[in-house]
């Protein structure tokens, strides 16, 4: 998100602070048209080989409006719900593009897929391997694989090693052969290591990992490198991730080994949060300022229930004033939820709040409003796109809490 101070106040992506919050309520997600197509096209010139793909992971932000935009900026996607999946193709993705990566899947939710008519599905086990084969006869798999080791910035993020996800390598042959027993195909192999790592080497470590099993199986025609390129949350202890170091590194690796087997694969990608998260800003309103022994708390009307980032995994989300300049001092910044843990920013250096101020809270582009609830009967917040126009839009309601009743039964 472009963000600018001036005559006082913060502007977003060239709208007033305060005119969004006028226009649209608090709390809003707001997203930026330009820095998403920028964070698009730099993924997109990633690589420069022609078998090279890049599937935005949709669990990251799966709004229609937002998908529509990367869809037209020439990523695919992948999607792990029927959820997912419909919103995919109201932006516009073909069902037979789309990568559904599965965890343990029911039947019912194979044979859902298979019938939206999605061809390409990744697996973790060899139960739900043969429940895929069974929903799409004759289909192609793609294993999810194990490695002995992960990366990320939280061990709940971490997805390899002794975790629920994938299968030992070990048993890609019984893999194939049960495949070939239920008329199907395994063709692709994927590895995900974890997510929000901004060093590359663990990422290329997996990646000559994956390429050198694949080339024990000529049959393979696709690998997928899975995601996890993070973002500098906390810029002033942070770097960017070495995106076109990394792309070089990358495509050297794939080139080469291309050279030595003889084979033209399809390559890929499945980044999520670093398409989107920078996007995106959550706008709040300070509801209460006071001290409670003889500590400063900011209270927001931005709870854990609209953003678990900081609560989850204790998640550094930079939080800007934006209605009000001056020197700061060092206050604790909390939420609406009556539980001791709604943070979402402890000792922040802000300028002195009263009570109608307007907050901002970076870098919630990805894992913000994807991971909301409706914890404690609160509706989910709405959410607005600032266009190329610069005109900021509405693409997401805000709930009533007459909607939350809509599927009960008394």
């Amino acid at each position: 998100m472009r963000l600018a101070f001036t005559s006082g106040e913060l502007s977003l992506a060239g709208m007033r602070a305060s005119a969004l919050a006028a226009d649209f309520g608090t709390p809003l997600y707001c997203y930026d048209e330009q820095t998403l197509r920028q964070r698009c096209r730099s993924l997109k010139s990633l690589v420069s080989l022609e078998n090279f793909q890049v599937y935005y992971s949709a669990k990251a932000n799966g709004s229609v409006a937002l998908l529509k935009i990367i869809q037209s900026e020439g990523l695919l996607a992948d999607a792990m719900s029927p959820g997912e999946l419909l919103a995919a193709t109201e932006a516009g993705y073909d069902p037979k593009d789309l990568l559904f990566v599965s965890n343990n899947v029911s039947t019912e939710i194979f044979g859902e897929i298979a019938q939206a008519g999605v061809v390409k599905c990744c697996v973790d086990s060899l139960g739900q391997l043969s429940r895929w084969l069974k929903a799409r006869p004759g289909g192609r798999a793609v294993l999810r694989i194990n490695p002995a080791q992960g990366a990320g910035h939280h061990q709940k993020v971490v997805t390899a090693g002794k975790v629920k996800f994938g299968i030992d390598p070990a048993l890609i042959p019984e893999a194939i052969t049960q495949a070939q027993a239920l008329g199907g195909e395994v063709k692709g192999l994927m590895v995900h290591i974890g997510s929000l790592f901004l060093d590359p080497e663990p990422w290329l470590k997996a990646v000559d990992w994956l390429l050198a099993i694949a080339e024990q199986y000529p049959q393979i025609d696709y690998i997928d490198f899975g995601g996890g390129m993070g973002i500098p949350y906390d810029r002033s202890q942070e770097a960017e991730f070495p995106v076109a170091v990394f792309g070089q590194a990358l495509e050297a690796r794939l080139t080469a080994w291309m050279d030595k087997t003889g084979r033209r694969p399809t390559f890929a990608i499945e980044p999520g949060r670093f398409v989107v998260a920078e996007s995106g800003v959550c706008l709040i309103q300070v509801q209460s300022v006071k001290i409670n022994q003889g500590t400063s708390f900011t209270g927001t009307n931005l709870g854990f229930n609209f953003l678990i980032r900081p609560e989850m995994y204790g998640a550094y989300h930079e939080i800007l004033a934006a209605t009000k300049a001056g020197e700061g001092s060092s206050t604790n910044v909390v939420g609406n939820i009556c539980e001791s843990g709604d943070y979402l920013g402890k000792d922040r250096n802000l300028p002195a709040l009263e009570e109608g101020d307007l907050l901002v809270v970076r870098d919630t582009g990805a894992y913000g409003f994807s991971m909301a609830s409706n914890y404690t009967g609160m509706g989910r917040p709405a959410e607005v796109l600032i266009g190329l126009d610069g005109q900021a839009r509405l693409i997401r309601r805000r709930e009533s809490p007459e909607q939350l009743l809509q599927n009960q039964i008394y």
